[in-house]
């Protein structure tokens, strides 16, 4: 190492400790120095770099936080793992390019909540998929009941080389800005992020309620209602516009008094006032744009108040497990494509360490899984 490092580009005033790190690592992947090498001691840096021995210590703390290199105290400096997890040169169509390990950090905000795991463990599943062909290593942040500072903290430890958020809510929004401020780029799942400016991949909502709305017609169903929360999120509306467009297209008047849009404050509350819906506008048919709002519908099927599909067919969003037991059948759902998303995500995450410029919003296909929650009339 110390034969062979030397400064390619002078140093700015401002910001050497960062503009000597980079260049250290550039350095570490060009040469590809065996785990365990001796590495250049701060005094040796210094006089290499022409730097002061604090300035040179900080591009030095962050080589270590990011495990390029091992401080031994008494004994030296070393090369760290990290270095050991580069891939070799892959050539493509294009020309040729190294492709490093990419650390991606991934944020679950439902890490821990069993009724949420379908969806992770599907995006995780895809990340696992394309991890050999990206060079993708995986470590899973929770949001700690909340606590961003936590994660913030946890952020600065390990400096990842990517962020990935998993259908975040809008609370995690300002670690956007700590991963900004940290020059670590983000990525994600979910409507959301494609608001606001980060690279994202998600359903592809409006023609999936689209495909329901024409199957549910197909099976001469005319008075078809869609149900949804009231969460203010893009996705939220997208499938909303979907079914609105997939009654015109299947020659069904659009009707907003059709749509029943629910708050979940309890149960029983939000199965009455479902229950009044349906007595209201006797619908044959119903969308759920979210899973969330099948347990209304639940309560009323283990009251024997309706069966599926006998006095009501349904369609729902999401393959969340218990949908199932809910209602007392398979149901027919629109699936998530989670898998492709995680494979997707990880493509991005190898991309963007690579400098290359992300598509604001990647959108894939939903599927319609048929089951036994329909009925023909």
């Amino acid at each position: 190492m110390l034969k062979t490092f030397e400064i390619t580009a002078p140093l700015p005033p401002r910001g050497s400790a960062v503009a000597l790190r980079q260049q250290l690592v550039d350095h570490i992947l060009r040469i590809k120095p065996v785990v365990g090498e001796r590495f250049l001691s701060d005094h040796e840096l210094s006089r290499i770099a022409r730097l002061s021995r604090p300035t040179v210590r900080r591009a030095l703390d962050d080589l270590e936080r990011e495990g390029w290199i091992e401080r031994r105290p008494g004994i030296g400096t070393f090369i760290g793992p990290r270095a050991g997890l580069t891939l070799p040169i892959r050539h493509d169509s294009s020309g040729s390019s190294t492709r490093q390990a990419v650390r991606v950090a991934l944020l679950i905000h439902m890490l821990g909540d069993f009724g949420h795991d379908w969806y992770a463990s599907g995006v995780m599943a895809g990340i696992d998929q394309a991890a050999e062909d990206t060079g993708v290593s995986l470590e899973l942040l929770g949001n700690r009941d909340g606590d961003v500072k936590s994660v913030s903290r946890r952020l600065l430890q390990s400096r990842p080389d990517v962020l990935a958020f998993c259908a975040p809510p809008l609370k995690h929004t300002v670690l956007m800005g700590e991963a900004h401020r940290l020059d670590i780029p983000c990525i994600g799942t979910g409507t959301l992020l494609g608001t606001l400016g980060v690279p994202t991949v998600c359903e592809d909502g409006i023609d999936a309620s689209k495909q329901a709305v024409h199957h549910l017609a197909q099976q001469g169903h005319k008075r078809i209602a869609f149900v949804m929360g009231t969460f203010a999120l893009p996705w939220v509306f997208q499938r909303r516009q979907g079914y609105m467009e997939g009654m015109a297209e299947a020659g069904l008047e659009p009707d907003e008094g059709m749509v029943c849009w629910l708050d979940r404050d309890s149960e029983a509350n939000c199965a009455a006032t479902f229950e009044k819906f349906l007595a209201r506008r006797r619908p044959t048919a119903v969308l759920f744009g979210s899973w969330v709002l099948v347990p209304c519908l639940a309560y009323l099927v283990q009251r024997n108040k309706i069966k599926v599909p006998r006095d009501l067919s349904v369609v729902t969003f999401d393959q969340h497990p218990n949908v199932a037991t809910w209602l007392g059948v398979q149901p027919t759902c629109l699936k998530m494509p989670l898998v492709e998303m995680g494979k997707r995500l990880a493509h991005m995450a190898q991309e963007v360490t690579g400098g290359r410029t992300l598509e604001p919003i990647t959108t894939l296909p939903c599927e319609l899984m048929i089951g036994e929650s329909v009925a023909a009339i």
